[in-house]
């Protein structure tokens, strides 16, 4: 595999520590796990995806080559799915390290995946470009663009929404609080992890986001019945180094 160079790098944002693990602002590394036991089922494995605690890249990193058919074409990519170790708002450290360990010099290549309280729990939003003002409000975007001098990633964000009007909840309390049973919240969350599986499954094999965008963001309607989900929680294997 190390003769071969990295198509995509994933990085997931969150905050490492068991207090974080279910809540709103980990909904990045949730769903690296999630997407990481996707791909080892498609592959057929019946053993949680390893990540290698990689410290001196500050991030846990998954390596893995997806195939997939395209008409009756079989096609591969090489993808990092990374989550760092840096916390929240220090997120370009790690992902400028990671970058650069697998030599991945163009940011096109590069999507983040995190919560974003600007849009509606159950619905993504996809950005790239515009200025850092378009990353105001999450604070691991602003540190990857800061560090890597440029806004020119794809972002998957994932709506956790805000707490509900009147509520004494600040937007602090709400993203480091856990994802809840109540209004089916849980279960909208775990749609839109499925939701954006697809979503960046089309993106990685057209490399075409302007129809991602029209086919995946949040402008598409949310299913009438959701699948009543009883934990958020994938498992996977950390793999110290």
């Amino acid at each position: 595999m190390a003769t071969r160079p990295v198509d995509f790098l994933l990085v997931g944002l969150g905050n490492l520590g068991e207090e974080y693990i279910t809540t709103r602002h980990n909904a990045g590394f949730l769903f690296i796990d999630y997407l990481a036991n996707v791909i080892a089922l498609d592959q057929k494995s019946n053993v949680p995806p390893v990540f290698q605690r990689r410290m001196a890249l500050s991030a846990d990193v998954h390596d893995v080559v997806f195939s997939y058919q395209k008409g009756s074409v079989s096609n591969s990519l090489r993808i990092v799915l990374a989550k760092p170790l840096t916390y929240m708002n220090e997120s370009g450290v790690a992902v400028k390290k990671v970058m650069d360990y697998y030599q991945l010099t163009d940011s096109k290549k590069l999507i983040v995946i995190s919560d974003d309280i600007n849009t509606l729990p159950g619905s993504l939003a996809i950005q790239n470009g515009g200025d850092l003002k378009s990353l105001a409000g999450q604070k691991g975007q602003e540190s990857i663009a800061t560090i890597l001098e440029t806004t020119d990633f794809v972002r998957f964000r994932l709506g956790v929404g805000k707490p509900p009007s009147g509520s004494p909840t600040t937007i602090p309390q709400w993203v480091l609080g856990p994802f809840s049973r109540d209004n089916k919240e849980m279960d909208l969350f775990a749609y839109l992890m499925s939701h954006t599986t697809q979503a960046l499954l089309n993106f990685v094999q057209t490399n075409d986001l302007k129809l991602c965008k029209k086919k995946f963001a949040s402008s598409k309607k949310l299913p009438s019945r959701l699948v009543p989900t009883e934990s958020l929680v994938y498992p996977v294997h950390i793999e110290d180094l």
